[in-house]
């Protein structure tokens, strides 16, 4: 087991937890300049997750790796155990594989070390808020950026019908089908760009950054037949482009919500659900 510590500007921290999708992390120090991080990662998922770390720090343009340690696997385990309580999110609840729910809510069960905490993002809480209320029993749904499949596996539990997550990510779609299979659902994990795909769905799910939408919300428009629900929108500015840019689209905006961002409590996420005019 190792603890990889990286530095990145404040500012970019939040585009990185979203581009990165899938893993949790540690923050160690964070002022208004620079966040200090950790990501605990099994040996043999060192490398991937180092390239994968490497590839949107290029992108960004900007972080470093400032030191990487071992650590005794033993001790990993047991922090996760002892720490982790379950994320509840009506009408589901995010526990790791090992835990055995009883409750009331809809269990979604997710790999320990790599998607832990995803659960707790604005984006990811807009997104599971939107599918319990737009999914209805046989939609078909595709998700675009699936990462760890939480969505995916969130709208299969709730009686979606046909379910495809896709992403550009290798080492994403591995972890979409190690989750599938934790949680006995059968959703199909494709590693595919958006403009790869031809059938159109009963619902699209799309957790992505300003710049994918930049590039790609043409396309993703033209996938869906009942509803589009997207988030990964931080601010009023990006709010303000895709609100404009769905209107030339033809599309028509019929549910918004909204998350504080908690180290910035002047900044909010968005989440958006469209229809077709």
């Amino acid at each position: 087991m190792k603890k990889l510590i990286y530095s990145l500007p404040t500012p970019l921290f939040e585009v990185f937890v979203i581009e990165l999708n899938g893993y949790g992390f540690e923050i160690i120090q964070r002022d208004l300049n620079e966040t200090v991080f950790a990501i605990y990662v099994d040996d043999e998922e060192l490398e991937s997750l180092k390239n994968a770390v490497n590839q949107i720090f290029e992108d960004i343009g900007n972080g470093s790796l400032i030191i990487e340690e071992d650590i005794p696997e033993y001790n990993w385990e047991e922090k996760w155990k002892e720490n982790f309580k379950p994320i509840e999110l009506p009408p589901f609840v995010i526990i790791p594989e090992w835990e055995i729910y009883e409750g009331k809510l809809t269990p979604i069960k997710l790999k320990i070390g790599r998607a832990f905490g995803t659960g707790l993002h604005p984006t990811t809480q807009l997104m599971l808020e939107f599918i319990s209320k737009y999914i209805s029993t046989g939609d078909s749904v595709l998700d675009i950026g699936t990462g760890s499949g939480i969505l995916a596996i969130a709208s299969k539990k709730i009686g979606a019908g046909k379910v495809l997550g896709i992403d550009i990510s290798k080492e994403a779609v591995d972890e979409c089908k190690l989750n599938a299979w934790e949680n006995e659902v059968d959703i199909k994990c494709l590693e595919s760009d958006v403009d790869l795909i031809k059938d159109k769905y009963d619902i699209v799910l799309a957790n992505l950054q300003k710049d994918i939408f930049e590039k790609k919300f043409h396309k993703i428009s033209k996938l869906f037949i009942k509803y589009l629900i997207i988030s990964g929108i931080y601010g009023e500015h990006e709010k303000s482009y895709i609100l404009d840019k769905s209107k030339e689209l033809g599309l028509k905006l019929i549910d918004e919500k909204n998350r504080i961002d908690e180290n910035k409590q002047e900044e909010r996420w968005y989440g958006f659900v469209f229809k077709h005019q």
